[in-house]
């Protein structure tokens, strides 16, 4: 590859088809034709001299090269991003209230506050799980249709302890159970997508999410989560992934109107939590490759 300035808009669209393992959504969230990320990426791919994506199925799996690219890509944006805001300065802390699903909340978003806190020093929030406010500066809620407001679709994975991955190590093993999900029809949309025309299994279901992974943690079978859930217990092994990930038919949707007075830190934090969502995708699939590789 010649030296040359960095190809960002290439750069842009792996990072976006790494995290939705599809052309055509990253086109979609880009906001340009699918056949632009096409071109894109096979052009990097002849500099690089390296394949970025092969189709597997209906998605497109993005290689370890792609993976390091998308992370080096988003941390970069973000490191930007942070940078710009440190130039301006601040004008003191602004509070904002956010309302955003409690599961979500719990183990995806509170473990993001030290980070928060760095990219954003003069932004402080009021966070609320219960209940909807119409009120708040900026609500995030799931979503049966995604839009120009989605901040990414969510997909369901099947996870175990790591000590018996080898005992559901085919579709066949996983159907069989024990199953357990945090949702009544987690399990029914999977079937569907990966055995079609069998009978959906029946799953142990909790209404919180935390407790259905502590469940599978602590080797009580396979639990269906989403990869903002899961992914503290995969980073830290308490769960391995199974493979054979299946779209939720749910998209993270955020939606701001604050008062005029924050708009510029809602702004900010909007892009935080877009910027953080594509880091955590980025780095879950590179969790979930690996750990599926070792099952």
């Amino acid at each position: 590859m010649t030296e040359r300035s960095p190809p960002f808009t290439a750069l842009r669209a792996v990072e976006a088809a790494s995290r939705h393992r599809s052309f055509t959504a990253a086109a979609r969230e880009l906001q340009i034709t699918h056949s632009a990320v096409s071109q894109s990426i096979r052009r990097l791919e002849t500099e690089l001299g390296a394949r970025l994506f092969e189709r597997k199925g209906g998605a497109m799996e993005p290689s370890e090269a792609a993976l390091r690219l998308a992370q080096t890509y988003s941390e970069a944006e973000e490191a930007l991003s942070r940078t710009l805001r440190e130039i301006l300065g601040t004008q003191g802390a602004t509070a904002l209230s956010v309302v955003m699903p409690a599961a979500f909340g719990r183990l995806w978003f509170a473990g993001k506050i030290g980070r928060l806190s760095e990219a954003l020093p003069d932004v402080e929030v009021q966070v609320r799980t219960q209940g909807d406010d119409p009120d708040a500066d900026i609500r995030l809620a799931w979503s049966a249709k995604g839009g120009k407001d989605s901040l990414c679709e969510l997909v369901h994975l099947p996870l175990c302890a790591p000590d018996q991955a080898g005992r559901f190590d085919s579709l066949s093993a996983i159907a069989g159970g024990p199953l357990i999900a945090d949702s009544a029809g987690g399990w029914s949309a999977w079937a569907a997508r990966w055995t079609p025309g069998v009978r959906p299994p029946r799953a142990h279901v909790f209404d919180d999410a935390g407790m259905a992974l502590d469940a599978a943690a602590q080797g009580g079978g396979v639990v269906l989560s989403n990869i903002f859930a899961a992914e503290s217990y995969l980073a830290s092994g308490r769960l391995t992934a199974l493979g054979f990930e299946a779209p939720a038919g749910e998209w993270l949707e955020v939606q701001a109107r604050p008062d005029p007075g924050v708009a510029d830190a809602a702004e900010r934090l909007v892009l935080w939590l877009r910027l953080e969502i594509r880091r955590s995708l980025a780095l879950a699939q590179g969790l979930v490759k690996r750990s599926s590789a070792t099952t």
